[in-house]
């Protein structure tokens, strides 16, 4: 049997061009990537097969245990996001040869994790990850620390709870049980506001399994979080913002999301990104204030949506490498590059736009229209480059021709004298930096 392909309406594509798209958009995204994370599961056993690797038997017997649980079961265990990021990068590791470096036992820790959420019977062996001993990590339940010098474990599910078998111990977890210095649960992230909920896990064990081929070197993982409330109280107050005054965002991010990925802080400022290959989750420093969370879940949504739609339509055709300047980056990007980051400020955008309208503090005001004012105007000029680009497809193309009216209906919208001179003013110096140092990086 054909499975039927994906079909992605014009009338979505339009929606998602103008920075938009809502929770139909994100449920065709979505099941797209669970389609590719079915097959991204299946090369990963084969070729675990094809290189003989000593994981190979586990691996086998996994699959075939998550392969009997019904399809939500089936999409929440291969959909997790690290896991679906392991996948890839597990996947590419052993098909270039590097079956030294890559740990596809994950997926017989995935199949325990996911029989304990189903309640299912199961028996697995479970191979332990070399590169982090004295801990077997369920993907989106916990870790367990385990003695260092083990290489597996056995683990038995039955009724929602597991008894793990390693290095001559036996040691129970399941939902209920109570953490303590052997297993550790990963919190969760729980906001409601407005008729919509928010849900983030915080499985930061299972990303330290995904290969750095798959961007998580660029962004440095924080370790286990100690004190969730801290992110809890930024992630509800940003939640009452977002669905109070930026509902439309709101409802994609609810749609989307189901993962946070915790990063080490930046000198300043904070840091942020998404995975390509991590659908659901979003990575970011632990942000100042309500507001500094809301405005990059608003960002970050965007890559998400793009990420998404590249892996459906290519936006750039193959060609010559070229960079460009980009006005919220210090290096030059290449030219999809480009097109992610106009797209993500245009989101950025989007949210400030809204924003001045709703703040009553006068300098919270100011710095509103600044930031409307600066990212409209950047995200515009980089939507006049990306205009003139012949390597654009017919959708990356689909997708300029929907920023650039958005932008310019933006760009008439009046702000006040002095944050339209502040805002000119910081494009100018971030050009002015980026110019000096392009200059001194030539040689002489």
């Amino acid at each position: 049997m054909t499975p039927a392909g994906h079909r992605l309406p014009r009338s979505i594509l339009d929606d998602l061009a103008k920075g938009q798209g809502g929770s139909a958009a994100i449920e065709l995204l979505r099941a797209a990537q669970h389609s590719k994370n079915l097959m991204l599961i299946r090369a990963l056993v084969v070729l675990t097969h094809r290189v003989d690797h000593p994981d190979r038997a586990a691996v086998e017997a996994a699959y075939r245990m998550v392969g009997g649980l019904t399809r939500d079961q089936r999409r929440a265990a291969w959909g997790h996001p690290p896991v679906a990021a392991w996948a890839f990068g597990t996947a590419s590791l052993l098909r270039r040869g590097g079956r030294a470096a890559a740990y596809p036992g994950l997926l017989a820790a995935v199949a325990a994790a996911a029989a304990v959420r189903a309640r299912a019977d199961a028996d697995l062996d479970v191979p332990l990850d070399p590169a982090t001993p004295g801990r077997l990590d369920l993907p989106g339940l916990g870790t367990l620390r385990v003695d260092p010098t083990a290489t597996r474990a056995r683990v038995r599910c039955a009724g929602g709870r597991a008894e793990v078998r390693c290095a001559g111990e036996r040691i129970e977890i399941g939902y209920d049980h109570v953490p303590d210095h052997r297993w550790r649960p990963f919190p969760e992230l729980r906001a409601t506001h407005g008729g919509l909920s928010l849900r983030l896990l915080l499985d930061t064990g299972t990303w330290r399994h995904v290969p750095m081929t798959v961007e998580v070197g660029a962004h440095p993982i924080a370790g286990p979080v100690s004190d969730p409330g801290r992110w809890l109280h930024r992630l509800r107050g940003a939640w009452r913002l977002l669905t109070d005054e930026h509902r439309a965002v709101a409802e994609e991010l609810a749609a989307a999301l189901c993962a946070l990925v915790p990063l080490a802080a930046p000198r300043a400022g904070v840091r942020s990104g998404t995975f390509h290959h991590g659908f659901g989750s979003v990575a970011m420093s632990l942000p100042p204030d309500a507001r500094s969370t809301a405005v990059t879940l608003a960002h970050e949504i965007q890559h998400l949506k793009l990420a998404a739609l590249t892996d459906l339509f290519p936006l750039v055709e193959p060609g010559p490498e070229e960079s460009f300047y980009a006005p919220w980056r210090p290096d030059p990007r290449p030219l999809d590059g480009l097109l992610h980051g106009a797209y993500a400020h245009l989101g950025v955008a989007g949210f400030w736009r809204r924003q001045r309208l709703v703040e009553h503090d006068r300098a919270a005001r100011h710095h509103a229209e600044v930031e409307f004012a600066r990212w409209t105007r950047a995200a515009g000029e980089t939507v006049q480059v990306l205009t003139a680009q012949p390597r654009l497809t017919t959708v990356g193309r689909c997708l300029v021709d929907g920023m650039a009216p958005v932008l310019d209906r933006w760009a008439r919208e009046p702000v006040t004298p002095d944050a339209a001179a502040e805002a000119g003013q910081l494009l100018a110096a971030h050009r002015a930096r980026w110019d000096r140092e392009r200059a001194g990086a030539r040689p002489a």
